[in-house]
């Protein structure tokens, strides 16, 4: 995921950082008076009573310590996948980087799992499940879900390298595992841009997303960034109606509906890529996405190439609202991921949200987290 950074420096090289606060005014739309308060999570929970969206309070920050962690100054690199042990009761984190780590502790937030993320416990990716042209420069976890079968399904972006070049050709696959996500299967191509990797280094193909499961359309849906013709990188998406995500089963949105081959095995090429409409506003990569039962919505934060964290949020999970700022345009900011007291997946009133803070030219960020409470 090196593409971000080159990205970030391209723009602080020609614009000037921007925020939507200019737009919004956070001091005013956002109420921060009792910003170091954090309520228990269920205060003020009404499962009848249906929030909004855009009024909240953001804590002030908290720094992880990562610094006896694998991969140190580097986390978060993406998404942050939890699932729940039903039998021991604990949570399994999934980390995502060039390795995918598993992790295990009594809750789910990353400050609590974040000295098991050492190299004994990667479980996929570089060095474990290489395929060449396809996943030899590293697998990160952008989903981790249980299947009916007792399986996991692991989607996972996946990047292909040149020798002697960090420079990457994207796409996502997904893999399965029998033993609660200790070891994985290969993993095979579910989505996939509409040409080969080029044959000199280019930063190329589609991914840096999430995978979310949507009960009410019936299908795993990927929310993902890719450059759109004439524009940038901008959010996509694409969905599965098998109940494995399997590969073949997927169809990229054409704006109307999911119609677009996702990966077709026999040229190796996926469809044309289109936007999300509703997001198109905020070029950007690295949704997180949850559904909120007290907002009653779908919930997605995700960065912009100008480092700013963005809010968004649909009814249905296909049709978004227009992005809002959530960062101070003085804090760099990427990689966000939503972590509520049930995981990834599901929120309420109060979720904590978790970034990379001020990272620098080499890449080195600070692992940082606040919490939002809705009003």
């Amino acid at each position: 995921m090196k593409h971000i950074l080159s990205r970030m420096l391209l723009v602080a090289a020609t614009i000037t950082f921007y925020s939507c606060d200019k737009d919004l005014g956070l001091d005013t739309k956002y109420d921060n008076s009792q910003s170091t308060i954090i309520p228990d999570p269920d205060d003020n929970y009404n499962p009848n009573k249906v929030g909004e969206w855009d009024q909240f309070t953001l804590s002030d920050k908290s720094i992880i310590n990562q610094v006896d962690a694998d991969m140190k100054g580097y986390w978060p690199d993406g998404k942050l996948s939890i699932i729940k042990d039903d039998t021991s009761g604990k949570y399994i984190c999934f980390w995502g980087e060039k390795y995918s780590y598993r992790t295990e502790a009594d809750t789910p937030y990353p400050e609590d799992h974040i000295s098991q993320v050492t190299e004994a416990n990667r479980v996929f990716g570089q060095g474990i499940s290489d395929i060449a042209g396809f996943n030899d420069g590293g697998s990160w976890f952008i989903g981790v879900h249980k299947l009916a079968d007792g399986r996991l399904a692991g989607f996972f972006h996946a990047e292909s390298h040149w020798p002697g070049d960090g420079i990457a050709y994207k796409s996502v696959g997904v893999a399965y595992s029998s033993d609660n996500g200790k070891t994985w299967t290969s993993g095979e191509k579910i989505l996939n841009v509409n040409f080969p990797k080029p044959t000199t280094p280019t930063w190329s193909g589609l991914g840096d997303g999430c995978v979310v499961y949507n009960k009410e359309l019936g299908k795993f849906i990927c929310y993902y960034s890719a450059h759109i013709e004439d524009e940038d990188f901008k959010i996509c998406m694409a969905a599965s109606d098998a109940n494995d995500g399997v590969s073949g089963s997927w169809k990229k949105w054409n704006g109307s509906d999911f119609a677009i081959s996702g990966f077709d095995a026999a040229t190796g090429l996926g469809g044309v890529d289109h936007k999300i409409e509703g997001l198109s506003s905020i070029a950007g990569a690295n949704p997180s996405v949850m559904w909120n039962s007290y907002l009653k919505r779908w919930v997605m934060v995700y960065s912009s190439w100008g480092q700013a964290i963005y809010m968004s949020t649909s009814e249905d999970g296909l049709n978004w609202e227009k992005p809002i700022s959530i960062t101070d345009k003085e804090e760099p900011a990427t990689y966000p991921n939503l972590i509520s007291s049930k995981g990834d997946l599901e929120g309420a009133v109060i979720v904590k949200i978790y970034y990379g803070s001020n990272q620098n030219n080499l890449g080195i960020r600070d692992f940082a987290y606040r919490t939002i409470t809705y009003k």
